[in-house]
């Protein structure tokens, strides 16, 4: 638990350590004042009954103690209380910075289907559970370990035996919260798999409705109830688990309340306490063995945080690609190869033992076009991929501006890079914004000039309020084509030196093909090409074809026509392939 409390102290600024300190002081002094308070009502019971002093003081003094506790608790735990609230606030500010920054420093390889969710759900809601820790736990648990011992001074100068009583009741009281934790984090293993497949199942079930209808399994999607039913089972059999648990850790309370009340009755049949001390003092136990509970119960709610913790661990200790020791400006850059890029040797999986890449080596000269073609799988977009280093390369190295892209700073590696994919993200703002992402600066000409190029002006001209049409979430309001002509208005718009299309024109009809092809050829007046296509006939004017066989090699290098009379070679059956395809019909 204290080193949960450790973990979650790294990312508080200076300011929010030093209010944690005096937090953890400040819980420390409540402690004793209640633990100080609720002894005192011994000597002051006494003095009632009795009218004579105990423990040197009158009942009018014990009444001024009380009451001075009473008004030191007040301030002291309003102090608390402002101090915890700024803690948390610390915490949480700090760890939105820490994931945001962690998030923009990741390469881009690292980013896979449930990161989006994984991080929505810990800056969203998960990170708030943890600064309950600071805000409404942390300092409850101290004060009511201090109080706790604070209690035992009191009692051991009343009565060693009750003293010694308290004292065996605390691993008693301690060991059915263990019980109980044990059972607790149990049960949140058990049902933490079938949950996450259930939450997988319901967003893929939410998300596919037009897959789904189109098979007419929209009533009734089997898959979502196996892991409705399966999540059901285990929920059932982790709650048992868990009311075990809890039972024991009521149990061992019950029986140490019992066994105080019975010590208490013998001390005062024996004469050894009277009946006023009596019944105070059984008070005052019982409070005893509440606070262990409280404790008990503080304890186990931090275990279930720890879960959140583990998440918010996993994202911020998520490996980031090594760094440069010298940093590589894109003028140096331009100064020495300019927009060039080379691949030599280069080896690359994803997994051991499952190659991709296997010596793979070319160079494509600045101003220059070149295609990578070849069957699925064979490690075409995985060149692009590392050539914009969302990976490093397992051997070789891949260079940009004559520079290993190892020894580029991330921005100014995607300085000179524009990247354009098949699936196209737009952002839930207006056409124009998205355009702009390319270059924030842009002048309203330049992004005009550059819709032009992309056929987005014509997108422009169909919208019912133009450029300040909104888009909706991830373009939604678009269609797939005209995504992509507004993923084109943005390279065309950051004017990189190097472009890299990655199966650009591969789903596109032939309208929106012929845009996307338009605007590759105005890019290539000014940039470095990479296009990376199915459709063969796209890209019959590249200077220069490299073509990949299944094992993630370079089968042949060439122009179109060096490669097209090779009448035996990859490209050729590739080509002849397409043509063949090309006047099939359903009839």
């Amino acid at each position: 638990m204290f080193g949960l409390i450790t973990r979650l102290r790294e990312p508080l600024s200076e300011q929010g350590r030093a209010d944690f300190a005096q937090a953890t002081l400040l819980s420390c002094i409540v402690g004793a004042v209640r633990g100080f308070s609720l002894v005192a009502f011994i000597p002051a019971a006494i003095t009632l009954t009795s009218g004579s002093s105990a423990w040197g003081l009158r009942l009018g003094s014990w009444l001024v103690v009380l009451a001075l506790c009473a008004l030191t608790s007040f301030v002291v735990e309003y102090l608390l209380a402002m101090r915890s609230y700024s803690v948390a606030f610390d915490f949480l500010s700090n760890m939105h910075r820490a994931i945001g920054d962690k998030v923009a420093s990741l390469p881009l390889g690292s980013f896979r289907g449930d990161t989006a969710g994984k991080t929505s759900r810990l800056v969203s809601r998960e990170l708030m559970v943890l600064g309950e820790i600071f805000a409404h736990m942390y300092s409850p648990l101290i004060a009511a370990i201090v109080t706790s011992l604070t209690m035992l001074v009191g009692i051991t100068v009343f009565s060693p035996v009750l003293a010694l009583v308290c004292v065996a009741a605390i691993p008693v009281v301690g060991g059915g919260v263990w019980v109980a934790r044990r059972c607790l984090r149990s049960g949140a293993a058990m049902k933490e798999p079938p949950a996450r497949e259930l939450s997988h199942r319901i967003v893929e079930y939410a998300t596919k409705q037009g897959a789904l209808r189109a098979c007419g399994r929209a009533s009734s999607y089997e898959p979502l109830q196996q892991a409705e039913s399966e999540y059901g089972a285990v929920a059932r059999r982790s709650l048992i688990r868990e009311t075990l648990g809890q039972v024991v850790n009521g149990m061992a309370a019950q029986t140490v309340v019992v066994t105080l009340i019975c010590v208490i009755g013998w001390l005062a049949v024996a004469g050894t306490v009277g009946p006023v001390e009596a019944v105070v003092s059984i008070g005052l136990l019982l409070r005893f063995t509440q606070i262990l509970v409280d404790i008990g119960a503080l304890a186990s709610a931090f275990e279930t945080r720890r879960p959140v913790l583990d998440l918010s661990h996993e994202i911020l200790s998520a490996p980031e690609l090594p760094t440069p020791d010298g940093r590589r400006s894109a003028n140096e850059a331009q100064a020495s190869s300019g927009a060039s890029v080379s691949l030599e040797d280069v080896s690359f999986s994803y997994e051991a033992d499952h190659p991709v890449l296997q010596g793979v080596s070319f160079r494509v000269d600045p101003g220059t076009m070149t295609a990578i073609v070849g069957p699925s799988g064979c490690g075409k977009t995985t060149i692009a991929r590392l050539v914009a280093r969302f990976y490093d390369v397992d051997a070789g190295s891949v260079r940009v501006g004559g520079g290993d892209v190892r020894d580029w700073e991330t921005a100014d590696l995607m300085a000179q890079l524009s990247l354009v994919f098949q699936d196209v993200y737009l952002f839930d703002d207006t056409l124009e914004a998205n355009v702009r992402v390319g270059n924030p600066h842009a002048s309203r000409m330049d992004i005009e000039d550059a819709a032009r190029l992309s056929g987005v002006d014509d997108i422009v001209r169909r919208l019912p309020l133009g450029w300040d049409t909104p888009v909706g979430e991830g373009g939604r309001a678009l269609s797939g084509g005209e995504r992509q002509r507004v993923s084109i208005a943005r390279a065309l718009l950051k004017n990189a030196p190097i472009v890299l299309f990655d199966e650009a024109t591969s789903a596109l009809d032939p309208e929106n093909e012929s845009r996307v092809t338009d605007a590759m050829a105005a890019l290539r007046r000014d940039a470095t090409l990479i296009v990376i296509a199915h459709k063969l006939d796209t890209i019959t004017a590249a200077d220069h074809i490299v073509v990949l066989d299944d094992t993630g090699r370079v089968a042949q290098i060439g122009t179109h026509e060096e490669l097209y009379a090779e009448s035996g070679g990859q490209y050729r059956v590739f080509w002849d392939a397409r043509s063949r395809a090309a006047g099939w019909k359903l009839v």
